[in-house]
Protein backbone atom coordinates (compact mmCIF):
# COMPACT_ATOMS: atom_id res chain seq x y z
CA UNK A 1 0.00 0.00 0.00
CA UNK A 2 1.51 2.93 -1.33
CA UNK A 3 1.06 6.79 0.87
CA UNK A 4 2.09 9.99 -0.24
CA UNK A 5 1.37 12.53 2.36
CA UNK A 6 2.37 16.33 2.00
CA UNK A 7 1.75 17.92 5.25
CA UNK A 8 2.10 21.37 3.39
CA UNK A 9 0.67 21.69 1.25
CA UNK A 10 -22.65 13.95 -16.18
CA UNK A 11 -23.13 14.39 -18.13
CA UNK A 12 -21.76 13.48 -15.01
CA UNK A 13 -22.83 11.02 -13.04
CA UNK A 14 -22.46 7.28 -12.45
CA UNK A 15 -21.70 7.25 -9.01
CA UNK A 16 -23.29 4.67 -7.43
CA UNK A 17 -26.85 4.36 -6.52
CA UNK A 18 -29.60 4.60 -5.00
CA UNK A 19 -31.88 1.83 -4.92
CA UNK A 20 -33.95 0.43 -1.94
CA UNK A 21 -36.96 -1.46 -1.10
CA UNK A 22 -40.32 -0.78 -0.69
CA UNK A 23 -42.87 -3.57 0.15
CA UNK A 24 -46.27 -3.07 0.62
CA UNK A 25 -47.43 -0.40 3.12
CA UNK A 26 -46.75 -1.74 6.41
CA UNK A 27 -45.66 1.41 8.17
CA UNK A 28 -42.07 1.65 9.03
CA UNK A 29 -42.34 2.49 12.84
CA UNK A 30 -39.10 2.99 15.06
CA UNK A 31 -39.80 2.80 19.04
CA UNK A 32 -38.58 6.24 19.96
CA UNK A 33 -38.61 7.33 23.64
CA UNK A 34 -40.83 9.49 25.06
CA UNK A 35 -38.21 12.46 26.00
CA UNK A 36 -35.67 14.52 23.85
CA UNK A 37 -31.91 14.48 24.82
CA UNK A 38 -30.22 17.78 24.51
CA UNK A 39 -27.38 17.24 22.43
CA UNK A 40 -26.46 20.71 22.10
CA UNK A 41 -28.25 24.12 23.95
CA UNK A 42 -31.39 24.63 22.81
CA UNK A 43 -31.47 22.26 19.53
CA UNK A 44 -32.59 19.06 20.74
CA UNK A 45 -32.92 16.00 19.00
CA UNK A 46 -35.37 12.97 19.38
CA UNK A 47 -33.47 8.99 20.73
CA UNK A 48 -35.06 6.05 19.34
CA UNK A 49 -34.35 2.54 19.28
CA UNK A 50 -35.06 0.34 16.50
CA UNK A 51 -38.56 -1.62 16.48
CA UNK A 52 -39.66 -3.00 12.97
CA UNK A 53 -43.18 -4.59 13.28
CA UNK A 54 -43.12 -8.46 13.32
CA UNK A 55 -46.04 -8.60 10.60
CA UNK A 56 -43.40 -6.58 8.29
CA UNK A 57 -40.59 -9.01 8.61
CA UNK A 58 -43.23 -12.18 8.37
CA UNK A 59 -44.71 -10.30 5.21
CA UNK A 60 -41.55 -10.49 3.53
CA UNK A 61 -40.04 -13.96 4.58
CA UNK A 62 -43.31 -14.90 2.78
CA UNK A 63 -43.23 -13.27 -0.32
CA UNK A 64 -39.61 -14.68 -0.45
CA UNK A 65 -40.79 -18.14 0.30
CA UNK A 66 -43.79 -17.86 -2.59
CA UNK A 67 -40.85 -16.45 -5.07
CA UNK A 68 -41.60 -18.21 -7.84
CA UNK A 69 -38.34 -19.66 -9.33
CA UNK A 70 -36.76 -20.61 -13.11
CA UNK A 71 -33.97 -22.75 -14.28
CA UNK A 72 -30.55 -20.86 -15.04
CA UNK A 73 -29.34 -19.99 -18.31
CA UNK A 74 -27.14 -22.74 -19.23
CA UNK A 75 -24.15 -22.75 -21.76
CA UNK A 76 -23.05 -25.22 -24.46
CA UNK A 77 -21.66 -27.12 -21.91
CA UNK A 78 -24.69 -27.63 -19.96
CA UNK A 79 -23.53 -25.36 -17.12
CA UNK A 80 -25.39 -22.58 -15.63
CA UNK A 81 -23.59 -19.18 -16.90
CA UNK A 82 -23.50 -18.23 -13.48
CA UNK A 83 -23.32 -14.05 -12.99
CA UNK A 84 -22.26 -13.29 -17.29
CA UNK A 85 -25.79 -12.04 -17.84
CA UNK A 86 -26.46 -10.69 -14.58
CA UNK A 87 -27.80 -12.00 -11.15
CA UNK A 88 -26.94 -15.40 -10.73
CA UNK A 89 -30.12 -17.14 -9.83
CA UNK A 90 -28.63 -20.42 -7.92
CA UNK A 91 -27.07 -18.20 -5.95
CA UNK A 92 -30.05 -15.60 -5.22
CA UNK A 93 -32.39 -19.47 -4.55
CA UNK A 94 -29.36 -20.17 -2.04
CA UNK A 95 -29.51 -16.78 -0.50
CA UNK A 96 -33.53 -16.87 -0.28
CA UNK A 97 -32.98 -20.36 1.24
CA UNK A 98 -30.77 -18.22 3.95
CA UNK A 99 -33.09 -15.93 4.25
CA UNK A 100 -36.38 -17.81 4.85
CA UNK A 101 -34.87 -20.33 7.24
CA UNK A 102 -31.84 -18.63 9.03
CA UNK A 103 -31.25 -15.05 8.91
CA UNK A 104 -32.78 -13.17 11.87
CA UNK A 105 -33.37 -9.22 11.84
CA UNK A 106 -33.60 -8.66 15.27
CA UNK A 107 -30.18 -9.22 15.90
CA UNK A 108 -29.38 -6.28 13.59
CA UNK A 109 -32.03 -4.12 15.24
CA UNK A 110 -29.58 -5.33 18.57
CA UNK A 111 -26.82 -4.17 16.69
CA UNK A 112 -28.13 -0.48 15.43
CA UNK A 113 -29.55 -0.14 19.22
CA UNK A 114 -25.97 -0.60 20.58
CA UNK A 115 -25.27 2.61 18.85
CA UNK A 116 -26.84 6.08 20.11
CA UNK A 117 -29.80 7.07 17.26
CA UNK A 118 -31.53 9.73 17.21
CA UNK A 119 -33.46 11.84 14.63
CA UNK A 120 -33.74 15.70 14.42
CA UNK A 121 -35.95 18.17 12.55
CA UNK A 122 -33.67 19.84 9.74
CA UNK A 123 -35.34 21.75 7.12
CA UNK A 124 -38.59 20.24 7.79
CA UNK A 125 -37.74 16.55 7.39
CA UNK A 126 -36.75 14.12 9.77
CA UNK A 127 -32.72 13.37 9.42
CA UNK A 128 -31.73 10.08 11.32
CA UNK A 129 -27.99 10.04 12.79
CA UNK A 130 -25.45 8.12 15.15
CA UNK A 131 -23.02 9.44 17.32
CA UNK A 132 -20.44 7.91 18.88
CA UNK A 133 -18.03 9.40 20.79
CA UNK A 134 -14.51 9.02 20.37
CA UNK A 135 -11.66 7.86 22.51
CA UNK A 136 -9.15 10.21 23.94
CA UNK A 137 -8.65 14.02 25.18
CA UNK A 138 -9.55 16.07 22.06
CA UNK A 139 -11.55 13.72 19.52
CA UNK A 140 -11.93 15.09 16.00
CA UNK A 141 -15.84 15.03 14.86
CA UNK A 142 -16.09 13.02 11.80
CA UNK A 143 -18.65 12.37 9.51
CA UNK A 144 -19.50 9.71 7.37
CA UNK A 145 -21.92 9.75 4.15
CA UNK A 146 -22.98 6.50 2.69
CA UNK A 147 -23.82 5.75 -0.81
CA UNK A 148 -25.67 3.13 -2.85
CA UNK A 149 -26.86 0.45 -2.47
CA UNK A 150 -25.50 0.36 0.95
CA UNK A 151 -26.66 2.06 4.00
CA UNK A 152 -25.65 3.79 7.64
CA UNK A 153 -25.38 0.00 8.19
CA UNK A 154 -22.44 -0.28 6.09
CA UNK A 155 -20.41 1.50 8.69
CA UNK A 156 -21.65 0.57 11.96
CA UNK A 157 -18.77 -2.21 12.08
CA UNK A 158 -16.01 0.28 11.11
CA UNK A 159 -17.59 2.93 14.05
CA UNK A 160 -16.06 1.19 16.86
CA UNK A 161 -12.57 1.36 15.26
CA UNK A 162 -12.80 4.84 14.32
CA UNK A 163 -14.22 5.87 17.94
CA UNK A 164 -12.35 3.91 19.94
CA UNK A 165 -8.76 2.72 18.36
CA UNK A 166 -7.60 2.00 21.97
CA UNK A 167 -9.58 -1.34 21.75
CA UNK A 168 -7.87 -2.10 18.73
CA UNK A 169 -4.29 -2.21 19.48
CA UNK A 170 -3.95 1.87 18.59
CA UNK A 171 -3.36 5.50 20.06
CA UNK A 172 -6.50 6.38 21.90
CA UNK A 173 -5.25 9.93 21.02
CA UNK A 174 -6.73 8.71 17.24
CA UNK A 175 -9.97 8.81 17.85
CA UNK A 176 -12.89 10.71 16.16
CA UNK A 177 -16.06 11.46 17.43
CA UNK A 178 -18.33 9.86 14.53
CA UNK A 179 -21.03 10.83 13.39
CA UNK A 180 -23.11 8.62 10.92
CA UNK A 181 -25.98 10.02 9.02
CA UNK A 182 -28.44 8.19 6.86
CA UNK A 183 -29.40 9.96 3.42
CA UNK A 184 -32.37 11.40 3.36
CA UNK A 185 -34.93 8.88 1.80
CA UNK A 186 -32.95 5.77 3.01
CA UNK A 187 -33.37 3.80 6.04
CA UNK A 188 -35.10 6.24 8.92
CA UNK A 189 -34.26 9.92 7.52
CA UNK A 190 -37.21 11.21 6.23
CA UNK A 191 -37.31 10.96 2.31
CA UNK A 192 -38.07 14.82 0.19
CA UNK A 193 -41.54 15.51 -1.05
CA UNK A 194 -39.91 15.32 -4.46
CA UNK A 195 -36.41 14.60 -5.90
CA UNK A 196 -33.57 16.46 -4.23
CA UNK A 197 -29.66 16.78 -5.08
CA UNK A 198 -26.89 15.34 -3.11
CA UNK A 199 -25.50 19.20 -2.89
CA UNK A 200 -28.69 20.25 -0.82
CA UNK A 201 -28.37 16.59 1.26
CA UNK A 202 -24.72 18.59 1.76
CA UNK A 203 -26.52 21.45 3.47
CA UNK A 204 -28.36 19.39 5.78
CA UNK A 205 -25.27 17.42 7.30
CA UNK A 206 -23.78 20.39 7.42
CA UNK A 207 -26.51 22.08 9.97
CA UNK A 208 -26.70 18.57 11.66
CA UNK A 209 -23.09 18.96 12.45
CA UNK A 210 -22.47 22.53 13.16
CA UNK A 211 -26.19 23.84 14.60
CA UNK A 212 -27.36 20.62 16.14
CA UNK A 213 -23.83 18.74 17.24
CA UNK A 214 -22.19 22.02 17.78
CA UNK A 215 -19.12 21.70 16.16
CA UNK A 216 -17.40 24.56 15.05
CA UNK A 217 -14.87 22.19 12.47
CA UNK A 218 -15.34 18.55 11.26
CA UNK A 219 -14.07 16.06 9.00
CA UNK A 220 -16.14 14.82 6.46
CA UNK A 221 -15.83 11.41 4.56
CA UNK A 222 -17.72 10.18 1.61
CA UNK A 223 -18.03 6.66 -1.15
CA UNK A 224 -20.12 6.72 -3.76
CA UNK A 225 -22.87 9.33 -3.79
CA UNK A 226 -21.50 10.26 -0.26
CA UNK A 227 -18.78 11.33 -2.12
CA UNK A 228 -20.50 13.95 -4.13
CA UNK A 229 -22.69 15.42 -1.09
CA UNK A 230 -19.49 15.18 1.05
CA UNK A 231 -16.93 17.34 -1.90
CA UNK A 232 -20.21 19.47 -2.01
CA UNK A 233 -19.76 20.80 1.34
CA UNK A 234 -15.86 20.95 1.21
CA UNK A 235 -16.71 23.63 -1.35
CA UNK A 236 -19.58 25.39 -0.23
CA UNK A 237 -18.10 25.46 3.51
CA UNK A 238 -14.43 25.19 4.00
CA UNK A 239 -13.92 27.36 6.75
CA UNK A 240 -16.27 24.50 9.01
CA UNK A 241 -14.77 21.55 6.63
CA UNK A 242 -11.50 20.43 8.43
CA UNK A 243 -10.69 18.21 5.45
CA UNK A 244 -12.16 16.29 3.21
CA UNK A 245 -12.04 12.21 2.27
CA UNK A 246 -13.09 10.31 -0.55
CA UNK A 247 -12.48 7.85 -2.99
CA UNK A 248 -15.01 9.34 -5.74
CA UNK A 249 -14.27 12.32 -8.10
CA UNK A 250 -17.41 13.85 -8.39
CA UNK A 251 -17.99 17.09 -8.80
CA UNK A 252 -15.25 17.39 -10.78
CA UNK A 253 -13.98 20.24 -13.33
CA UNK A 254 -16.31 21.01 -16.10
CA UNK A 255 -14.20 20.50 -18.74
CA UNK A 256 -14.61 16.66 -18.25
CA UNK A 257 -18.18 15.64 -17.76
CA UNK A 258 -19.02 12.18 -16.68
CA UNK A 259 -18.34 9.66 -20.09
CA UNK A 260 -17.55 12.12 -22.39
CA UNK A 261 -14.03 11.07 -23.45
CA UNK A 262 -12.96 14.92 -22.81
CA UNK A 263 -10.44 15.67 -19.98
CA UNK A 264 -9.61 19.63 -20.58
CA UNK A 265 -6.65 21.40 -22.27
CA UNK A 266 -2.82 19.91 -22.11
CA UNK A 267 -4.15 16.55 -21.27
CA UNK A 268 -1.73 13.84 -20.55
CA UNK A 269 -1.08 10.40 -21.76
CA UNK A 270 -2.67 9.34 -18.13
CA UNK A 271 -5.79 11.30 -18.30
CA UNK A 272 -6.65 10.42 -22.00
CA UNK A 273 -6.02 6.77 -21.16
CA UNK A 274 -8.52 7.66 -17.90
CA UNK A 275 -11.13 8.94 -20.38
CA UNK A 276 -11.28 6.37 -23.05
CA UNK A 277 -11.73 3.83 -20.25
CA UNK A 278 -13.75 5.52 -18.76
CA UNK A 279 -15.88 5.57 -21.35
CA UNK A 280 -16.26 1.88 -21.87
CA UNK A 281 -17.27 1.37 -17.98
CA UNK A 282 -19.97 3.25 -18.69
CA UNK A 283 -21.15 1.55 -21.76
CA UNK A 284 -21.00 -1.67 -20.08
CA UNK A 285 -22.01 -0.60 -16.41
CA UNK A 286 -24.47 2.16 -16.94
CA UNK A 287 -27.80 0.52 -17.45
CA UNK A 288 -28.69 0.51 -14.13
CA UNK A 289 -27.68 4.29 -13.85
CA UNK A 290 -29.84 5.35 -16.38
CA UNK A 291 -32.94 3.42 -15.39
CA UNK A 292 -32.67 5.49 -12.01
CA UNK A 293 -32.17 9.12 -13.66
CA UNK A 294 -34.66 8.63 -16.28
CA UNK A 295 -37.33 6.19 -14.92
CA UNK A 296 -37.17 5.61 -10.92
CA UNK A 297 -40.58 5.69 -10.81
CA UNK A 298 -41.38 2.34 -13.63
CA UNK A 299 -38.46 0.55 -11.25
CA UNK A 300 -40.27 1.47 -8.21
CA UNK A 301 -43.31 -0.23 -9.31
CA UNK A 302 -41.90 -3.64 -10.34
CA UNK A 303 -39.72 -3.98 -6.91
CA UNK A 304 -42.37 -2.51 -4.42
CA UNK A 305 -44.00 -6.20 -4.34
CA UNK A 306 -41.23 -8.57 -5.13
CA UNK A 307 -38.77 -8.37 -1.80
CA UNK A 308 -36.29 -11.52 -3.95
CA UNK A 309 -36.39 -8.64 -7.21
CA UNK A 310 -35.00 -5.77 -4.76
CA UNK A 311 -32.49 -7.98 -3.58
CA UNK A 312 -31.30 -9.14 -6.76
CA UNK A 313 -31.12 -6.01 -8.18
CA UNK A 314 -29.11 -4.74 -4.92
CA UNK A 315 -26.74 -7.84 -4.37
CA UNK A 316 -25.85 -7.98 -8.35
CA UNK A 317 -23.99 -4.09 -7.68
CA UNK A 318 -22.20 -6.06 -4.84
CA UNK A 319 -21.01 -8.78 -7.03
CA UNK A 320 -19.99 -6.65 -10.09
CA UNK A 321 -18.33 -3.72 -7.88
CA UNK A 322 -16.29 -6.24 -5.55
CA UNK A 323 -12.65 -6.68 -6.27
CA UNK A 324 -12.43 -10.49 -6.64
CA UNK A 325 -8.88 -10.81 -7.62
CA UNK A 326 -7.87 -12.16 -4.69
CA UNK A 327 -11.14 -13.67 -3.28
CA UNK A 328 -14.58 -15.07 -4.27
CA UNK A 329 -17.64 -12.92 -3.74
CA UNK A 330 -18.77 -15.49 -0.85
CA UNK A 331 -15.34 -14.51 0.77
CA UNK A 332 -15.91 -11.39 0.81
CA UNK A 333 -19.41 -10.44 2.21
CA UNK A 334 -21.89 -12.53 3.84
CA UNK A 335 -25.32 -13.78 3.46
CA UNK A 336 -26.01 -11.62 6.47
CA UNK A 337 -24.28 -8.60 5.13
CA UNK A 338 -26.10 -8.85 2.29
CA UNK A 339 -29.23 -9.23 3.80
CA UNK A 340 -28.68 -6.60 6.17
CA UNK A 341 -28.55 -4.10 3.40
CA UNK A 342 -31.37 -5.62 1.63
CA UNK A 343 -33.51 -5.70 4.68
CA UNK A 344 -33.13 -1.90 5.24
CA UNK A 345 -34.74 -0.70 2.74
CA UNK A 346 -37.72 -3.14 2.57
CA UNK A 347 -39.11 -3.06 6.33
CA UNK A 348 -38.37 1.01 6.09
CA UNK A 349 -40.44 1.07 2.46
CA UNK A 350 -37.44 3.36 1.35
CA UNK A 351 -37.08 1.78 -2.12
CA UNK A 352 -39.21 4.37 -4.28
CA UNK A 353 -37.36 7.39 -2.29
CA UNK A 354 -34.02 6.15 -2.27
CA UNK A 355 -33.87 5.99 -6.75
CA UNK A 356 -34.51 9.96 -6.37
CA UNK A 357 -31.09 11.31 -6.07
CA UNK A 358 -30.72 9.57 -9.42
CA UNK A 359 -33.07 11.74 -10.76
CA UNK A 360 -32.13 15.22 -9.52
CA UNK A 361 -28.99 14.81 -11.75
CA UNK A 362 -31.43 15.76 -14.57
CA UNK A 363 -31.15 18.84 -12.97
CA UNK A 364 -28.04 19.04 -10.95
CA UNK A 365 -25.43 17.89 -12.50
CA UNK A 366 -21.81 17.06 -9.87
CA UNK A 367 -19.40 19.19 -11.80
CA UNK A 368 -17.92 22.57 -10.80
CA UNK A 369 -17.81 25.78 -12.66
CA UNK A 370 -15.01 27.06 -14.73
CA UNK A 371 -12.31 27.74 -12.39
CA UNK A 372 -13.77 26.88 -9.18
CA UNK A 373 -11.83 24.02 -6.85
CA UNK A 374 -11.74 22.26 -3.24
CA UNK A 375 -9.00 23.73 -1.33
CA UNK A 376 -10.29 22.18 1.76
CA UNK A 377 -7.14 19.25 2.93
CA UNK A 378 -8.17 16.36 1.03
CA UNK A 379 -7.28 12.96 1.19
CA UNK A 380 -7.74 10.71 -1.99
CA UNK A 381 -7.87 6.46 -1.56
CA UNK A 382 -7.36 5.09 -5.12
CA UNK A 383 -9.00 1.69 -4.65
CA UNK A 384 -9.03 -0.62 -7.31
CA UNK A 385 -12.67 -0.16 -7.77
CA UNK A 386 -14.55 -2.20 -10.70
CA UNK A 387 -16.92 0.56 -11.40
CA UNK A 388 -15.04 3.79 -10.85
CA UNK A 389 -11.66 3.68 -11.76
CA UNK A 390 -10.05 6.44 -9.92
CA UNK A 391 -8.70 8.76 -12.08
CA UNK A 392 -4.53 9.92 -12.52
CA UNK A 393 -2.99 12.95 -9.74
CA UNK A 394 -3.01 15.24 -12.39
CA UNK A 395 -6.65 14.99 -13.05
CA UNK A 396 -8.02 14.92 -9.57
CA UNK A 397 -6.02 17.88 -9.03
CA UNK A 398 -7.99 19.83 -11.56
CA UNK A 399 -10.78 20.47 -9.56
CA UNK A 400 -8.70 19.56 -6.15
CA UNK A 401 -6.11 22.00 -5.08
CA UNK A 402 -5.10 20.93 -1.71
CA UNK A 403 -4.57 16.99 -1.74
CA UNK A 404 -2.33 16.39 1.18
CA UNK A 405 -2.76 12.29 1.30
CA UNK A 406 -2.87 9.62 -1.84
CA UNK A 407 -3.23 6.60 -1.12
CA UNK A 408 -3.06 3.71 -3.79
CA UNK A 409 -4.89 0.22 -2.16
CA UNK A 410 -3.54 -3.08 -3.15
CA UNK A 411 -7.13 -4.77 -3.08
CA UNK A 412 -10.77 -3.20 -2.25
CA UNK A 413 -13.37 -2.43 -4.65
CA UNK A 414 -16.31 0.22 -4.01
CA UNK A 415 -16.93 -1.16 -0.50
CA UNK A 416 -14.07 -1.21 1.41
CA UNK A 417 -15.53 -0.77 4.71
CA UNK A 418 -16.84 -4.51 4.02
CA UNK A 419 -13.72 -5.54 1.69
CA UNK A 420 -11.05 -3.90 3.74
CA UNK A 421 -11.84 -2.48 6.93
CA UNK A 422 -8.30 -2.10 8.19
CA UNK A 423 -7.34 -0.48 5.69
CA UNK A 424 -10.07 1.39 5.00
CA UNK A 425 -9.39 2.82 8.77
CA UNK A 426 -6.16 3.30 8.93
CA UNK A 427 -6.23 5.61 6.11
CA UNK A 428 -8.85 7.76 7.68
CA UNK A 429 -7.22 7.75 10.82
CA UNK A 430 -3.46 8.43 9.05
CA UNK A 431 -5.03 11.43 7.42
CA UNK A 432 -6.83 12.89 10.93
CA UNK A 433 -3.20 12.70 12.48
CA UNK A 434 -2.41 15.21 9.35
CA UNK A 435 -5.20 17.27 10.40
CA UNK A 436 -4.39 18.30 13.54
CA UNK A 437 -1.37 20.10 12.00
CA UNK A 438 -3.87 22.97 10.31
Amino acid sequence: MKTISQKAIFVSALLAGVLTAGVPTTAMTVKATEQTATVKQDIKATPFQVKIPQEKIDFIRRRVREYQWYEPIKGSDGKSVGWRYGTNITFMKELADYWVNNYDWRKTEAKINRFQNYRVNIDGQQLHFIVEKGSGKNPQPLLLIHGWPYSFLSYLDVTERLAHPDRFGRNASDGFDVVVVSVPGYGFSEAPTTPVGLRAFGSRYHKLMTEVLGYKQYIVHGGDQGAISASFMAFDYPKSVKGLHHYLVFPRHPESPYGSGQVGSNPTKAELEFVKDEIERFTQQSAYFNVHLTRPETLSVAMVDSPVGVASWIVEKYYYWTDQRQRPFEKILTKNQLLDEVMLYLVTDTFRTSLWPYAAFQTEIPLLRAGQKIMVPTAITAWPDPLNKMPPREFVERSRGNIIQWTDMPSGGHFPFYEEPKRFVDDIITFGRSLRWF
